[in-house]
C-alpha cells in the first residue's frame, strides 16, 4: 500500500516539475525566449541577407512599437512610411525567415493597417506581427519585415 502511494507521490511530483520547469516558462515568459539561440525561427541562409529590403521602404523613427489591445493583451506593429496615394500594399521577410508560426498564417496573410497619421506626401502605416513569431525570433525581428506597396 505504501509503495503505491510512493509511486503515486513520485509521478505526481515528476508531472509537476515539467509543468514548473517547462510550461510555464514557455507560455509566462516568452520574453525569455527571444534569448535562446535554439528557439531561432530563421536557417543559416536569412543571416546573409538581413540587408535585404526594399530600396524604397522608409522606416518610422520608431521602427517598432508594443501596444494593449482591445483583448488586453500586446501586439506588436512595424512601422513605414509609405506615400499617401499608395492603396496596395505587401508584406514579406528576408530570404530563409519562416514566418508561418501561429494561425495568423505566413507574413502575406499578416495585417497591413493604415493610420491618420501623416507628413507632407507620405502616410504611416503598419504591419501587425503576431506575438509569437516576434518571440521566437527574438530581438531584431523588425529588422527582417519589410513592406512592398503599389
Amino acid at each position: 500500500m505504501i509503495k503505491k502511494h510512493k509511486n503515486n507521490f513520485i509521478l505526481i511530483s515528476l508531472f509537476l516539475c515539467i509543468i514548473i520547469f517547462i510550461f510555464l516558462p514557455i507560455n509566462l515568459c516568452p520574453p525569455l525566449l527571444r534569448y535562446a539561440s535554439i528557439f531561432s525561427i530563421s536557417d543559416s541562409n536569412s543571416n546573409n541577407n538581413l540587408s535585404e529590403s526594399n530600396s524604397t521602404e522608409k522606416r518610422a523613427t520608431l521602427s517598432y512599437d508594443k501596444i494593449i489591445g482591445r483583448d488586453g493583451l500586446y501586439h506588436y506593429r512595424v512601422l513605414f512610411w509609405v506615400p499617401k496615394e499608395v492603396t496596395k500594399f505587401i508584406p514579406y521577410a528576408d530570404t530563409g525567415v519562416i514566418t508561418d508560426v501561429s494561425f495568423h498564417g505566413p507574413i502575406e496573410k499578416w495585417s497591413v493597417e493604415e493610420t491618420n497619421i501623416t507628413s507632407s506626401n507620405e502616410k504611416l502605416v503598419f504591419i501587425f506581427v503576431p506575438k509569437t513569431f516576434v518571440y521566437l525570433y527574438g530581438k531584431g525581428f523588425e529588422k527582417v519585415i519589410h513592406l512592398k506597396y503599389m
